[in-house]
Parts: structure tokens; C-alpha cells; sequence
């Protein structure tokens, strides 16, 4: 079955986002006030916390019984500051620095970097570039991270094998990128949530990713919708201006 056989099979649950442009711009700036507060009011002391572990830390050699539990201190404290500012960055527009960019090779790029992952899990990539000059104008590092995220969700869907296909294409004055996974899917209930801060379908997962994801995209003017049927994978769609 072709790609495009596979995506008109799914059941229709497109996410029209400029239809809840308002709704998502009001949680993302709610989500603002909150990350702003929490950066005040738990960066400091956390700052200070850091500082004392760190010469506890030198204070004790490293076959000392208590080396093992500053450093279980240090590695929380570390991962509460990657969250403070993975919050701030779903939360706030990021400060973009706009240049022409092969989106081609922003795509290799993030393939290169997973590829181990992709390895190990036993999944196949097929990529449906298009021949037309694929160079536009973004800032490279946020649409890599954004693309990285949509990428490594697929990957995440599909623990034991499956396929991922990546693909490109010029249309009127957009530039579309489409990343599809065979995975098990997002449920009909939740898809509709699927770039809400905080909303995650990972045991694990904190629910920054998507979200930060839906606010580079937006903030080059660019829109992200998902199409998916609960075992049967997911399809993101992600446009973005060409001109």
C-alpha cells in the first residue's frame, strides 16, 4: 500500500489548528505565566541547592558511602532545570534568526542523530523527497528541534519495528513536510490534545515536546495538523511558508 493509500485510510481526525488559533494561543500563554513564575521562584533556590551539593560533592572522596547520594542530588536537580526550561521554551515564541536553509538536509540532519535508535528498534525509514529546490527560508536549529520531536514520537510508537516515511513536497507557496509512523496510534479521545502543554501519552513523558513543536511551527507562520487511527499510526503535516 503507498503512502498516500495509508493516508487516505486513516479515519478522518484532522486537527484544523487555525481553528483553535485563539484557544491554543490563551493555554500557551497561560502556560507562559506559569513557566515564568516557576523560573522566579524555583530557579534560585535550585541555583542555591546546586551550589551546596557541589562542595558537599568535593568534600567527600569518591568511595565515600555518601558519594552515591549527592549524586543522585545532582542528576534531580539537573533534570528539574532541563524542565524549567523545556517549559519555558514550549510556553514563549522563540527568538528566531530566519535564513535560507536546504530543508532536505535539516531532515538528514535529525535521521543522522537518531540513527542508532532507529537501529535498535528494527525501523525502516523511506523518504519521498521532492526534486524541487527545497531550500526555504527558517531558523534552522528551531525547525530541526521541531521536526526532531514529531521524529522521535514516531520512533516511540514503534518499540518493536515498524516504518517511518518522511517526505517533502512543494505546494502553492508552502513547503510540506510529512513524517508517518505504523505505530500503535493516538486515540480518538486524545488527539485532540496532542500539543497541549503538559499532555503526554508517555509513562514517562512531561508533554513539553509537541507543544514546543506547535510553537516553532506557528512561529514561523507555518501550521501542524495530525491525522491518526488508533493502531495504525500516526501522520503528522507540517507546513511551512516557501516564499
Amino acid at each position: 500500500m503507498t503512502t498516500s493509500e495509508n493516508k487516505n485510510s486513516y479515519k478522518k481526525r484532522y486537527v484544523n489548528r487555525g481553528k483553535d488559533e485563539s484557544i491554543q494561543s490563551e493555554r500557551l500563554a497561560f502556560t507562559g505565566r506559569i513557566a515564568a513564575s516557576i523560573a522566579h521562584e524555583i530557579r534560585n533556590p535550585l541555583g542555591n541547592v546546586f551550589m551546596a551539593v557541589q562542595q558537599l560533592r568535593n568534600a567527600f572522596a569518591e568511595d565515600s558511602p555518601w558519594a552515591k547520594h549527592i549524586e543522585v542530588i545532582i542528576r534531580n536537580t539537573e533534570r528539574v532545570n532541563f524542565l524549567i526550561t523545556e517549559l519555558l521554551n514550549s510556553a514563549r515564541p522563540p527568538e528566531l534568526d530566519i535564513q535560507p536553509h536546504d530543508i532536505h538536509d535539516i531532515l538528514e540532519n535529525i535521521l543522522d542523530s537518531i540513527k542508532a535508535k532507529i537501529r535498535a528498534q528494527k525501523i525502516e525509514v523511506i523518504k519521498g523527497y521532492s526534486p524541487q529546490p527545497p531550500q526555504i527560508n527558517v531558523d534552522a536549529e528551531q525547525i530541526e528541534r521541531a521536526l526532531s520531536n514529531v521524529m522521535l514520537n514516531a520512533v516511540d510508537a514503534m518499540p518493536d519495528g515498524g516504518v517511518m516515511t518522511v517526505t517533502t513536497k512543494l505546494e502553492e507557496d508552502s513547503l510540506v513536510v510529512t513524517i508517518q509512523d505504523t505505530g500503535e496510534g493516538i486515540p480518538e479521545e486524545d488527539i485532540i490534545r496532542i500539543f497541549d502543554p503538559f499532555f503526554s501519552t508517555k509513562p514517562s513523558g512531561v508533554g513539553l515536546g509537541l507543544a514546543t513543536t506547535y510553537g516553532i511551527v506557528v512561529g514561523h507562520g507555518g501550521t501542524i495538523d495530525v491525522e491518526s487511527k488508533e493502531n495504525e499510526g500516526a501522520f503528522f503535516v507540517i507546513s511551512l511558508p516557501a516564499k
